[in-house]
């Protein structure tokens, strides 16, 4: 009997949607690429510290959030492992004390009588908030624009037990009548904040340069003596145009905030006292005047992702800066002390499409921060340079982890608002960020992956060189230790970041044994899938589920699927 042909049609169809959907199984045209694991060769411990945020003095609405409950233990689930206070353009030579750009740190204590655990305002609760969750604090000092009297009584308030730097003012028995008896734990200090800047610090050329050296030569002594086991971060770079180097005139606005390669050189050639951290700013924005010209096309989503490829040539272009210029050696390494997703809609709020076109609040935005957070943790080792890194803004900023809904209007926030309707959500990136700061080992292992894994940078966009391309898969393999059994697991790290084809990974693990994975994913069905007060879940972290991973023909596989981060666990032997 012959079947109509309309019948035929949908049988096919259906038999081709069947392959594409069922885990372990690749239509023809399917793409694949390797990944070779080598559990033997270990490259180093991870740093934890790549997984920070900024938490600033103002604007941020941990401050008097309507539920402090909720708020508190979404702290406590993110994953956030270190914490830089009071964060951004707060130290203003221009403006007075108590202006909105300014942190004095007097203005910051005995503010919060009554004890509210998120009242950030106060320097006390704001350290007590890192001890509570584990939190690293890593603390800024206004070196431009206090006198040296005055940062010397910052640092004795908070690490002092008693009048340590002699200087007959006992800041530390201020902090014990506040509150607080034994000394606060502070390892990382920052000096100033993009100090090219001469609001900020000093004139953006090779004068200003040596200035800003030889005002780190008088400060950073002072600061070591008055805590001996300090970890000293200045700022030194924000470069994210490595082929030009420079604005493109003179006087225009530059949408990559580039620091001057006269600066950058001079201070490195200048810096005689020892440092042990640069502080790199990146930012990726897409638009300029509200202007966007890949809006609503099949290429919108590749313009944020090839900001990828941008953070990596930047490092490798300041790493190779530093190593060539700096007069001590070895050279600090880096921290990244400010990132964050496409900050088009940040800096142009004025214009309405700013937030469609810089993706915000979106998955796209979470596929970004994982393909950065991944090749973070592989540069964390102790072989690399890259020690600690913090998103721009924990909650409420334009590229915020978390929506929280405040008892007064502060700051700056998502579309000019400082406050949403009802409680809030997490964000995808809150997400991304809680699976890959806690879904990892503690020891990163070789991995390389083979095979076509390349995307073209889209015509026309920021990327008008044809050469662009960006990773569509990312990963990360590392490992930790069983306990239980004495072997070991191992986690792989796995980013697609193609908007609609998934990726057959084929894996090579030296030294596995299981058939298995427990697996866990943030996933969502489009890259402009956004997490609402209507839909506070459409994107989420999932898992942990387990899942066969030898196919029909005994081969080690995985199907990754589009705008997806997961992590895989598997079990390897002891040897």
């Amino acid at each position: 009997m012959r079947l109509p042909s309309f019948v035929i049609v949908l049988v096919l169809g259906l038999l081709i949607v069947s392959a594409a959907l069922w885990p372990g199984h690749a239509i023809a045209d399917e793409l694949s690429v390797q990944i070779e694991i080598d559990t033997s060769v270990r490259k180093g411990r991870i740093s934890p510290f790549i997984f920070g945020a900024g938490i600033d003095h103002k604007t941020n609405p941990l401050r008097a959030p309507r539920y402090p409950d909720k708020v508190l233990r979404h702290i406590a689930e993110s994953g956030l492992r270190i914490a830089r206070y009071p964060g951004g353009f707060v130290f203003n030579r221009n403006d007075h004390r108590g202006s909105w750009s300014n942190f004095y740190w007097q203005d910051h204590i005995g503010k919060n009588p009554d004890r509210h655990p998120t009242e950030v305002y106060d320097l006390d609760t704001f350290l007590q908030l890192c001890e509570r969750f584990g939190i690293e604090p890593l603390m800024q000092i206004n070196f431009v624009g206090e006198p040296q009297e005055s940062v010397q009584g910052y640092i004795e308030y908070l690490v002092g037990d008693g009048d340590i730097d002699e200087d007959g003012i006992d800041w530390a028995a201020k902090r014990k009548a506040n509150g607080r008896e034994k000394p606060y734990a502070i390892t990382y200090w920052q000096l100033g904040n993009e100090v090219h800047s001469y609001p900020q610090g000093f004139r953006e050329n090779a004068a200003g340069a040596k200035e800003y050296a030889l005002a780190l030569g008088r400060l950073v002594p002072v600061i070591r003596k008055m805590s001996p086991e300090a970890k000293i971060v200045v700022p030194f770079i924000n470069i994210q145009r490595p082929r030009s180097e420079a604005k493109p005139k003179q006087d225009s606005p530059d949408i990559n905030f580039t620091t001057s390669h006269e600066f950058a050189v001079a201070f490195l050639e200048h810096l005689d006292v020892r440092v042990d951290y640069f502080d790199w700013h990146f930012y990726a924005a897409n638009g300029w005047n509200g202007k966007y010209d890949y809006l609503d096309t099949d290429d919108e989503w590749k313009h944020l992702y090839c900001w990828g490829t941008k953070f990596r040539e930047c490092h490798e272009v300041i790493s190779r800066l530093i190593q060539e210029k700096c007069r001590q050696q070895p050279p600090p390494k880096l921290i990244v002390g400010e990132w964050s997703g496409d900050w088009t809609g940040g800096i142009f709020r004025q214009h309405s499409n700013s937030f469609r076109g810089s993706l915000m609040r979106t998955m796209a935005t979470g596929v970004y921060m994982a393909d950065q957070l991944i090749y973070m943790t592989r540069k964390s080792v102790p072989s690399e340079n890259i020690h600690a890194a913090f998103w721009h803004s924990f909650c409420n900023d334009a590229q915020a982890m978390f929506s929280i809904q405040t008892t007064r209007e502060q700051g700056l926030s998502y579309k000019g608002k400082s406050t949403d309707e009802g409680y809030g959500y997490r964000m995808p990136i809150y997400w991304v960020f809680k699976l890959l700061s806690e879904q990892r080992g503690e020891i990163l292992v070789e991995s390389h992956l083979h095979g076509d894994n390349l995307i073209a940078a889209p015509q026309p966009g920021l990327y008008r060189d044809p050469e662009y391309t960006f990773e569509r898969v990312s990963h990360c393999a590392s490992l930790s230790q069983n306990e239980t059994n004495g072997g070991h697991t191992l986690y792989l790290a796995l980013l697609n970041k193609d908007a609609s084809r998934p990726v057959t990974i084929r894996l090579d693990v030296s030294g596995a044994t299981a058939t298995e994975a427990t697996v866990h994913e943030v996933r969502a069905p489009s890259y402009l899938t956004e997490n609402t007060i209507a839909r506070p879940d459409a994107v989420k972290l999932t898992g942990p589920r387990r899942e066969r991973l030898i196919d029909a023909t005994g081969r080690m596989t995985y199907r990754l699927m589009p705008n997806t981060v997961v992590v895989l666990q598997i079990s390897v032997s002891k040897d």
